[in-house]
Parts: C-alpha cells; sequence; structure tokens
C-alpha cells in the first residue's frame, strides 16, 4: 500500500512528481542571508570615514543638537523603558524612539554638518556614500569602528585608537541585550570602552617629575638604551625586569641587555674626556691622560702666559685676602703666589709673562695642593686655579685658545673618571663606571657639595645613573616576592590541576615561563634593535584622554558623535 503522505495531491505536482511547494513558500523559506564580502567591508570603512568626519563638523556646528541632546535622550529613555519593563507601564512607542534617537531623520532635520556633506555627495558623480548600505555584522562593525577613528584621529594616533574600542566596546554591549536596552547599553560600553582601550592602548603611566623626564633625555641623548621601566619609572615595571634578571631562563637575555646599557654608559662618560671607548680600564685611561698631558704641555710650551696689570692687580686681592682665610689654605696659597712671583720673566717687549714650561710646573703644584686639601682651602684654590687656566686662554691665539680650553676640559673629567674608577668592586675593576661612584668622584674633585650644586660635565650623567638607571632594593620586597610568584605560575598551575610537576617536566615549565616573558617584554624583532614589547610598554599615546584630564571628554564625544551621526545616516545600522 501506498504512503499516504506520498500519494496526497499536496505534495504531487502534475506530472506526478513530488512538489516541493515548502521550499518556495513566502511563509517557510527563510530569506538568503547577506553575505560579507571585502568590497561590502572596505566600502562600509570609507563610508564611515565620512561620517567620522562629518562627526567632528557637527559638534563644532552644533554642539548641543549633535552631541549632548542625543546623549540626554538615550539615558532619559533608557531609564523610561527600563521602569516600563519594572512596573508595567506602556514603553516608548517606536515611533517616538525613533525620533528621539535620531533614527530615519528626514533630510531637512539632520545636523547642518551632514546636510552640508549629503548635498557634496549627491552632486559629486559616481558612486554614492548614502547609497553604500552595512547589511552585515563585520561591513556595521567596520563602519562604527572607521567613524569613530576618523572622529577622535584629529587629535592623534592615541585618540584614534581610544575612539575605535570605545565604539567597539558599545557596539557588543548593545548587541547583548534587549532592543529597548541598547541605547543606554552603547553609550556606558563606549564609556566603558574608552577607559579600557586606553589602558590596553597605554599600559603604564607612572607620573614622573621634570626633572627625570630631562634626565631621561639626556640618556637618550648620548644613546644609552632604557628599559621600559626606566623610561616610565614605574616601580611595578622595574622589580618585574629586576626579578627576569635574577631567575634562571630569563636571566641570561637580561644580562645582554645590562652589559650594553653599561657599555653605553662607559662610552657617553668617557666622551666627556675626548676619550672613544666603552670601557673604562685603568690602561685604557693612563693611555688616554698620558696623550692629554703630552699635548697640553706642548701648547703650554709654545704659548707664555702675559701678565697684564689687571691680571696682577687681582692677583694682589687675592695675596690681601689670605689674612681672612684658615691657616692652611692662607699658607697653601701664599706658597703657589710666591711660586709664580719668582717665575715671572719679561719677554723681548720687556713684559712681564710666564712662561709656558713654568706655567705648567705651577699647576701641577697647585693641583696636587687641590687634591691633598679640603673645605675652604680647596675650594680658594680651585678659584685660583681657575683664574690661572683663564688668564693662559686669554693670553693665546685663538685657534689655541680653543684646543687649550677643550683639552682642559677633557682632562678635568678624565681626573674625575679616574678618581670613580679606583672604587672597590667587581664593575670598576671591570673597567664599568658606577654612577654612586662617579657621584663622590665629582665632589672630591670640584668640592663636597658640587654634585647638588650641578657642578661639572659629569654631573648629569652621574644624576641620571642615581634616578634613571637606580636598580629597586634588591631584598624580599612583598612585591618582589608577589612577581617572582607569577614568574613560578605555571608548576603551581599544573600541581593544582594534577600535582606538582617533577623531574624535567617541572624544571621546563619553570624556565619556560620567564623566558616568555623575557621574550614578550624585551625581545628584539631578528636582525634588528627593535623591540615590540619595549616600545608597547613605553608608549603615552593614549596618556591624558582618561575622564580625570581635558583630553578624556573630547575624546568620548567624539566617539558618540561618530555613533549618531552613523545612526542618522545608515538606517540599516538601527536595531
Amino acid at each position: 500500500m501506498a504512503n499516504w503522505w506520498e500519494s496526497s495531491p499536496l505534495v504531487k505536482d502534475t506530472a506526478g512528481e513530488p512538489s516541493a511547494w515548502w521550499k518556495t513558500s513566502p511563509e517557510v523559506t527563510p530569506p538568503a542571508a547577506p553575505t560579507t564580502t571585502a568590497r561590502g567591508v572596505a566600502r562600509n570603512i570609507a563610508a564611515g570615514g565620512v561620517e567620522g568626519g562629518t562627526s567632528l563638523l557637527n559638534m563644532v556646528t552644533d554642539p548641543f543638537s549633535s552631541v549632548i541632546a542625543p546623549t540626554i535622550a538615550r539615558v532619559g529613555g533608557t531609564l523610561y523603558d527600563a521602569g516600563a519593563h519594572l512596573f508595567g507601564y506602556p514603553p516608548i512607542s517606536e515611533d517616538l524612539r525613533n525620533e528621539l534617537y535620531g533614527i530615519n531623520r528626514a533630510p531637512e532635520e539632520q545636523p547642518f554638518a551632514s546636510r552640508v556633506v549629503n548635498a557634496i555627495d549627491q552632486a559629486i558623480p559616481g558612486a554614492k556614500v548614502s547609497d553604500v548600505q552595512a547589511t552585515t555584522m563585520p561591513e556595521q562593525l567596520a563602519r562604527k569602528v572607521a567613524g569613530a577613528a576618523t572622529a577622535g584621529g584629529v587629535g592623534g594616533v592615541g585618540p584614534a585608537l581610544v575612539a575605535a574600542g570605545s565604539a567597539l566596546t558599545g557596539d557588543v554591549a548593545s548587541r547583548s541585550v534587549p532592543d529597548w536596552l541598547a541605547p543606554g547599553a552603547e553609550l556606558l560600553g563606549d564609556v566603558a570602552g574608552a577607559k579600557v582601550t586606553g589602558r590596553v592602548v597605554t599600559p603604564v603611566r607612572t607620573v614622573t617629575t621634570p626633572e627625570r623626564q630631562r634626565l631621561v633625555g639626556e640618556l637618550d641623548a648620548e644613546g644609552v638604551p632604557l628599559t621600559a621601566g626606566e623610561r616610565t619609572g614605574s616601580k611595578p615595571l622595574l622589580k618585574t625586569e629586576q626579578m627576569l634578571g635574577q631567575t634562571p631562563g630569563s636571566a641570561g637575555g637580561i644580562a645582554e641587555d645590562v652589559a650594553t646599557q653599561q657599555r653605553a654608559l662607559n662610552s657617553a662618560v668617557a666622551q666627556r674626556a675626548g676619550l672613544n671607548s666603552d670601557t673604562l680600564t685603568h690602561d685604557v685611561l693612563n693611555n688616554h691622560m698620558d696623550a692629554l698631558g703630552q699635548e697640553i704641555g706642548t701648547l703650554a710650551a709654545n704659548n707664555n702666559m702675559q701678565l697684564p696689570t689687571p691680571f696682577v692687580q687681582q692677583l694682589g686681592q687675592v695675596r690681601q685676602g689670605l689674612r681672612y682665610m684658615k691657616t692652611d689654605a692662607a699658607q697653601e696659597i701664599g706658597a703657589r703666589l710666591d711660586q709664580l712671583r719668582d717665575m715671572i720673566t719679561v719677554d723681548a717687549a720687556g713684559n712681564p709673562v710666564l712662561a709656558g714650561p713654568h706655567y705648567q710646573n705651577l699647576m701641577s703644584d697647585l693641583r696636587e695642593a687641590i687634591t691633598a686639601s679640603e673645605g675652604t682651602a680647596r675650594g680658594s684654590m680651585i678659584q685660583l686655579r681657575d683664574m690661572l687656566r683663564q688668564q693662559m686662554e686669554a693670553s693665546m691665539n685663538p685657534a689655541d685658545a680653543a684646543r687649550w680650553r677643550e683639552l682642559n676640559r677633557h682632562y678635568a673629567n678624565g681626573m674625575v673618571i679616574r678618581d670613580a674608577m679606583g672604587a672597590a668592586g667587581a664593575g670598576t675593576a671591570e673597567g664599568n663606571i658606577s654612577p654612586l661612584q662617579l657621584r663622590g668622584a665629582i665632589n672630591r674633585s670640584l668640592g663636597s657639595d658640587a654634585y647638588s650644586r650641578g657642578y661639572g660635565d659629569l654631573n648629569d650623567l652621574a644624576r641620571a645613573g642615581q634616578s634613571v638607571l637606580r636598580k629597586p632594593p634588591d631584598s624580599g620586597s612583598p612585591q618582589g616576592i608577589a612577581i617572582n610568584a607569577l614568574l613560578k605560575g605555571v608548576p603551581l598551575a599544573t600541581g593544582a590541576a594534577g600535582g606538582y610537576l617533577g623531574g624535567l617536566e617541572g624544571l621546563a615549565s619553570g624556565l619556560a615561563v620567564p623566558a616568555a616573558v623575557g621574550m614578550v617584554m624585551r625581545g628584539r624583532v631578528p636582525f634588528t634593535n627593535y623591540s615590540p614589547g619595549q616600545s608597547y610598554l613605553t608608549n603615552q599615546l593614549a596618556r591624558g584622554l582618561d575622564f580625570k584630564t581635558a583630553g578624556g571628554l573630547p575624546a568620548l564625544l567624539t566617539k558618540i558623535e561618530a555613533a549618531n551621526n552613523e545612526t542618522q545616516r545608515n538606517a540599516l545600522m538601527s536595531r
């Protein structure tokens, strides 16, 4: 017996074949789902860019109607509908909702800038922006994000990224709730998305002093590479870098970076003494100082220090002031003045002069006296030394004077460096300068308060070493303990899943996490010195775009206006 269903006229066509009416009936056949194409996404990105630019014009020409009023409408409408669902009174009608949120506006009701852009769009031959439709979710998202990024992009890359993330978050929030709640959810998502995106774009926002920023610039100018922690001053980041440098799996790579930085610092210090070297071992310094001394001696031998009447009178005033000095200072300076007096001769024209070799002997004795003295005596003798040096320079021709000035500066800096390198420790023994020892050498050379007064060519480098390059305390601080625990998180996590790993598996997992973290934070692109992790951690693109600063509100408003403008131009974007 034939099956009734198969023999029914409802399923047979005139030829006796089974009918496919249920496949073509408008009541049961779903409409074909729109498909996303690369061309459709690209067209909507372009349209979104136009809408974002239009939103900026709307904000300038009519901020109340384009931003303030729609924002109030979103909040008020959402609260009203929420009350309707809670207490049972009638919700907002569809027509009122469209009018309240600016959906399907008539052309004459649109903001002024939108009307202008639409008119231009219609007047230009070819494809129209108004004809571009966002029929799929990817096209809608692309359009909304492009509009927000364009609106925010007037402030730079950072605002553009924050606005784009804000738009994306707001759109996702609006799709995750019922239709009546979508406008308010999108606005809330905009606000939260701007905050979260800003933090993702610029993760480190440590507040540093202007002086520290200046010292960072000083090290940059000297070519000293800095880590993200050193550049930003973030204490958690500095501690993480320190722990990575002490943890198996990451310590080797960090050690290479530390060595590179130390060589660059050595080179920067050496340059102040006219030395081109990234190591400051005793033989390198001795050879350089000997070469400087020989050139200074040659230059001095070829010149005589003139003793004009004003300078002699100035020396006389120094002599008269000795009675007000302490006995040791007065005696030492008096001895040097007597030495100068006994060395004076006359040139062919009958003018009193101090011959170059005699000048060198005097300065050598004065240098030893300065080294052996302290306090007021040291300061007074330094002043006498500088007075004699300046007079010798004034007695030379311009070319010799310029070289003389440069050589003496290099020699003085070299003496400071030599003093600093005389400190105990493995670092100085290996030719690496210590900023702490450099600070002490500056005070010993130029006076006990020289560092605090900013004296000397090496002062900024010593300060940068004490501030920017200073490592966190190496003790077991709570912060360090917590970071160390996080770096060992894989063995702990696997232990929670099924017992602690042992043997080679535990060793491998314990090394893998620090190595991976170190690579992400400080790894370089092959064959380059560029580190994506360091660039990301130090970027300040989104700084100042949170709602605590003046830049935060405009960044949010441009995004909201972009969303409003795009909704008004394209009805398919509404729910």
